[in-house]
């Protein structure tokens, strides 16, 4: 059994889990998942992991995220995206400088209400279901972190930005935000993911580019799929204590709550949590 990611390209027209289910042809035993979900009209980059990578998925799901998108503009669909049918529009489309005005109020750490259609649960039913249902929950707003926003292009009434963001930003909220406050609708007409962390769209692969001969040789190790985290490595005997599950007293000098720890022959071992003067064990590989 082997463990490790794939960085691969979503195109649109289908889910990321439809997309990630192809890769069972070539695997035996081995689970598969994907750290961070487009949705299907979403195109660009998605992590698969496997084996055992799918206990991590999590660590790589909530680092940054960068993303092309396309803003329709004066118009506004019950989906967010023009997948969907259109709710309302208007005649009213606003100037470049009214956008780059509204763009600069939604960097920093903003409230943003997660939409209907998303696989967000309620009493552990996702939205999408009671939105097809025509059942109104209450949705609460979530803080999420906008890191930048860079102005691409505006070409008639489509809006095309640059948006980098932290772990749970919905793009659809986002542009029909940025459009009200122009005075104007937005709908997500593309959007394209082009980077996770802290790969890039220019190093990723489609699945039809895979085969039995290459398959393994593109995987990432677990170790270098968590590349973004800081790593240390640990003397043998700190490593046997980490994996029985004990604390070792260690001042670190990274401020980092989390981090990939390696042996001393660059075995990655899994990740520690470093906590007040100790590092513990959060989360491990199971040795085989």
């Amino acid at each position: 059994m082997f463990s490790g990611i794939l960085v691969l390209d979503k195109p649109t027209g289908i889910s990321s889990g439809e997309y990630i289910r192809k890769l069972k042809n070539f695997l035996t035993t081995e689970k598969v998942g994907h750290a961070g979900t487009l949705d299907p009209l979403a195109t660009g980059l998605l992590i698969a992991c496997i084996g055992q990578m799918t206990r991590f998925s999590d660590y790589l799901a909530d680092l940054s995220k960068s993303y092309e998108v396309e803003i329709l503009l004066g118009s506004q669909t019950d989906t967010g995206d023009i997948d969907g049918e259109e709710i309302k529009n208007t005649d009213f489309i606003p100037s470049e400088n009214d956008i780059k005005k509204a763009i600069k109020n939604f960097i920093g750490e903003i409230n943003q209400i997660p939409p209907i259609y998303s696989a967000l649960k309620y009493k552990g039913k996702p939205f999408y279901k009671y939105a097809r249902e025509g059942i109104d929950i209450k949705i609460e707003p979530r803080k999420i972190l906008i890191h930048q926003i860079n102005f691409i292009s505006y070409y008639e009434n489509i809006l095309k930005l640059e948006i980098t963001c932290g772990k749970g930003a919905y793009m659809r909220v986002l542009a029909e935000d940025i459009a009200k406050k122009t005075g104007s609708l937005g709908t997500v007409a593309n959007l394209r993911r082009i980077k996770s962390a802290g790969f890039e769209i220019d190093n990723s692969l489609f699945i039809d580019e895979l085969n039995h001969d290459n398959f393994k040789e593109k995987i990432i190790t677990p170790g270098d799929a968590l590349q973004r985290l800081d790593d240390i490595q640990c003397r043998p005997e700190i490593i046997e204590k980490i994996t029985k599950g004990q604390k070792v007293e260690m001042k670190l000098t990274s401020e980092d709550k989390f981090l990939r720890l390696f042996d001393k022959k660059r075995n990655f071992v899994g990740i520690i949590e470093n906590c007040n003067g100790f590092i513990k064990p959060k989360r491990l590989l199971t040795i085989d």
